[in-house]
């Protein structure tokens, strides 16, 4: 009865995953138009050995109303890193002059453009043979050869329905953002288990450490891998396609698929508003500011980091941090968000000291204590009442932001003024800092219900 019901709901969710006639007729022309600009463009340079098209659009696994065109620009490998990257970016920039192109960063540069409403990416990637890679692009081509070749078109779907759960659950996408599952991982997933229901199946029972490979595998070389799911690229399995994926994202996948096979429905393929309890907005330590223009990836790398940093900070200091997260526009603004059992502390806090029996140790305790009461406990140690340097989450934040490299915080990232709030300290929570302290509040209704 159940898979009746589950074959139902994935019919209706297909409708909101496959691209329309109409959908498909536009954004190939879109592709044909841009590839033909890039290899006119190439054409006059002689590193350059092929023009091709890569990622979902060339796997034909791409979703309803949200398509990217990656357009891979093949160079021969006895050129440069210097010169590969400098082919790449005075190509893209070039063929796509007309459409304002921007230049982005993975571990190498590319150039991405918006032609008449659909994303473009131009990306490098030296023309090797399998296995002799120079650039981590250069696996990309036998991806496509890959899944082209392993999926059908029945298949395909079924990747496009698991991109669909994917990013209805919020974890879809490899970028340091989200630390969830790339378009590629949902591809080899699909290959592995055939199937959506096979993928929330496995995805169910996955325990830390997971391995997942569509063939086999060097056990040792996955023993390597300290990712919460290991996942073998099938073209490369010497790589894990599972290091971008963090640990929440790993199980929310797991509570996700329990969820949707124990209650099928079509909500697990729309984003769902999550259920927000404002009565613990006055336990969020806000903190906003401006920041200096970066790409996204590198920006949110030194959020993360510098959010987990003072994090650890704030529980050095005695507070109790149950969540952490950050957000920025990618532009000049950014906020870090703590969820804290208590935003204040006690003035006063007890401090134990060595069992009486080591001596020395006991001498050095005491000689170093500067305490407002001392005695001898019930388990024969020292104890002392002394007082907390920082009782206020807030003042205390404020001075490790004063020394950023030294607590942690990135160099010279935080510009310009700085606001610390709690989130019940503003009579109206708005914009980025609204979306952080609302994650940090929120029960995701689909999966904890």
């Amino acid at each position: 009865m159940t898979d009746n019901i589950i074959q139902d709901v994935l019919a209706k969710a297909l409708v909101l995953c496959n691209p329309t006639a109409a959908e498909e007729k536009k954004i190939t022309a879109v592709a044909e138009e841009a590839k033909k600009l890039v290899e006119q463009q190439s054409r006059t340079t002689p590193e350059v050995r092929g023009v091709i098209f890569g990622g979902s659009f060339a796997k034909g696994t791409w979703l309803r109303g949200d398509a990217d065109i990656d357009i891979f620009v093949k160079i021969d490998p006895s050129a440069s890193e210097d010169k590969f990257e400098k082919l790449g970016i005075e190509i893209g920039k070039t063929a796509l002059k007309k459409y304002r192109p921007r230049l982005r960063y993975s571990d190498h540069p590319y150039v991405e453009a918006t032609v008449r409403g659909t994303r473009i990416n131009i990306v490098p990637c030296y023309d090797v043979q399998k296995g002799q890679w120079k650039s981590a692009a250069d696996r990309s081509p036998f991806h496509t050869q890959y899944i082209t070749e392993t999926l059908d078109a029945a298949g395909k779907e079924q990747v496009r329905l698991l991109k669909k759960f994917l990013k209805s659950t919020g974890i879809y996408g490899a970028e340091i953002s989200t630390g969830g599952f790339s378009g590629y991982v949902s591809e080899v997933l699909i290959a592995k288990y055939g199937s959506l229901e096979g993928a929330l199946a496995a995805a169910a029972e996955f325990k830390q450490g997971q391995v997942v490979s569509v063939g086999d595998y060097d056990s040792d070389v996955a023993k390597g891998f300290s990712s919460p799911l290991v996942i073998i690229d099938p073209v490369d399995p010497r790589r894990n396609l599972g290091t971008a994926i963090s640990p929440e994202s790993a199980g929310r996948l797991a509570l996700a698929a329990r969820a949707f096979l124990r209650n099928p429905s079509a909500r697990f393929f729309a984003r769902q508003k999550p259920d927000i309890n404002k009565r613990l907005y006055r336990n969020v330590l806000v903190v906003e500011f401006s920041h200096r223009e970066r790409s996204p990836d590198t920006i949110w790398g030194q959020l993360k980091r510098s959010a987990n940093s003072l994090a650890k900070q704030l529980e050095l200091a005695g507070f109790t941090v149950f969540r952490t997260t950050c957000n920025t526009d990618e532009k000049k603004s950014g906020a870090f968000a703590f969820l804290l059992e208590s935003l204040v502390l006690p003035e006063y806090m007890m401090r134990r000291g060595p069992e009486i029996a080591r001596a020395k140790d006991t001498e050095s305790f005491v000689k170093a204590a500067r305490p407002l009461a001392m005695w001898a406990d019930r388990e024969m140690r020292v104890s002392t009442i002394v007082e907390r340097k920082a009782v206020d989450a807030r003042q205390l934040v404020k001075t490790l932001l004063g020394r950023p490299e030294a607590n942690g915080i990135a160099r010279d990232m935080i510009t310009g003024r700085v606001k610390i709030y709690s989130g019940s300290g503003r009579r109206r929570l708005s914009g980025m800092a609204k979306e952080a302290v609302d994650e940090l509040v929120s029960t995701e209704s689909l999966i904890f219900r």
